[in-house]
């Protein structure tokens, strides 16, 4: 055993911390555990040291070992011969296609193994394809009339069938080496609002009955409900539930994607105020109106900074400690709201967003203010002079 204080000298793979600590080894221990040995394979046989690593910022367990690139190529894992591992997965896949409304709908297995639980879902009634990059296992679940694209999802990879309205990856991600990578490639295959369930086994329960036997090669990653649900929301899913299943010897994560908001509407605000701005301006000058901007906070600011208030003839702020300064980039000087009266003010436009209501009140009610009040935090909005701005 080997005490937390040492260093580990690889980053974390969940949040990318670079000095690790390692909380364990355990020597002697086989090199792969997803397989047995021929016999004339005994001689060259040797243990290796298995050092099991903690992230001390975001506590995430990991076992930093390559896995070989034919890793793969002959794996065979059939928990589904096991009549408690059927029973459990046939549940949890008729239960996932209700829950959501998946009958009709495509669905994608990543890691689909023999292909038992896509077999279970397209018996819910959704329309399934898997992607495996065992070919022992592939071969399997083809031989079941499933579809099943070779390979592993990475780097991008779009599938011919996509997009997905859900996705299932089930005892994968502790496999998995490019957490983020694994997890947006998934993404690029879903539609808007997929839904999906990933299942890993929990870490938790190791600790609690002390299970040094669970940490293998094969296993890079270990994840408690915590980081689950940290590795899921670095891809960007929403996750909706993350509990315990199977007596708690896994963890079972319900999740859904939505894209990123489209920012594009931010720079076209910037346009549309400089546009009304100008606009209220030209109108009022050639009117013979006196303008008057509300508002020198932080956000009133930046909305003066992006317009040309040359035309403007005053500019108040309810906060005295203000007063007599000047605005940076629009150079106006800041004066009390009662110099609105003393200067015959004939129109004012608030620019502080998180108070214009109030200081719409402020006017009608307090300074007996009669002109036009403009509201430009949410868009260039007139308040009625009779009407009461709440």
């Amino acid at each position: 055993m080997t005490g937390p204080e040492e260093k580990g000298g690889k980053a974390c793979r969940l949040c990318g911390f670079g000095s690790l600590e390692v909380s364990f080894r355990l020597d002697g221990m086989p090199r792969w555990n997803h397989r047995l040995l021929r016999e004339g394979e005994i001689s060259s046989d040797r243990g290796i040291v298995l050092t099991v690593h903690r992230c001390p910022s975001c506590g995430f367990v990991s076992v930093p070992m390559g896995l070989a690139g034919d890793y793969y190529d002959d794996y065979v894992n059939v928990p589904s011969l096991s009549p408690q591992a059927r029973a459990f997965q046939s549940g949890q896949a008729t239960e996932f296609v209700a829950r959501f409304r998946l009958a009709g709908r495509p669905v994608l297995e990543v890691g689909c193994g023999d292909g038992f639980f896509l077999r279970a879902m397209e018996e819910a009634g959704a329309h399934c394809t898997g992607v495996e990059p065992s070919a022992a296992q592939r071969e399997i679940a083809i031989a079941r009339g499933l579809t099943v694209e070779e390979g592993i999802l990475s780097g991008g990879r779009l599938l011919p069938s996509s997009p997905f309205d859900a996705f299932v990856t089930r005892q994968v991600l502790e496999h998995v080496e490019d957490l983020r990578d694994f997890l947006l490639t998934i993404r690029r295959n879903l539609a808007p609002g997929a839904v999906g369930l990933v299942e890993v086994p929990n870490l938790d329960q190791l600790r609690a009955q002390a299970r040094f036997f669970d940490f293998i090669p094969e296993h890079v990653n270990y994840f408690t409900p915590g980081t689950l649900g940290l590795a899921l929301q670095l891809a960007g899913f929403e996750p909706i539930e993350v509990c315990p299943v199977e007596e708690g010897e896994s963890l079972r994560a319900l999740v859904r994607w939505q894209p990123h908001p489209d920012d594009a509407r931010l720079a076209t605000r910037v346009e549309s105020l400089r546009t009304d701005v100008a606009g209220f301006l030209g109108s009022s000058r050639r009117q013979g109106r006196k303008v008057a901007i509300w508002g020198a906070g932080g956000k009133g600011l930046s909305m003066m900074a992006v317009a040309d208030l040359s035309a403007v003839d005053l500019l108040v702020d309810s906060d005295p400690a203000k007063a007599g300064f000047f605005t940076p980039i629009s150079h106006l000087r800041v004066s009390p709201p009662e110099e609105l009266a003393r200067r015959g003010i004939d129109a004012v436009i608030v620019m502080a967003p998180a108070y214009e209501k109030e200081i719409a009140r402020k006017l009608r009610t307090e300074l007996g203010f009669e002109g036009d009040i403009v509201l430009a935090g949410g868009g260039f909005r007139l308040v009625e002079p009779t009407k009461d701005p709440t």
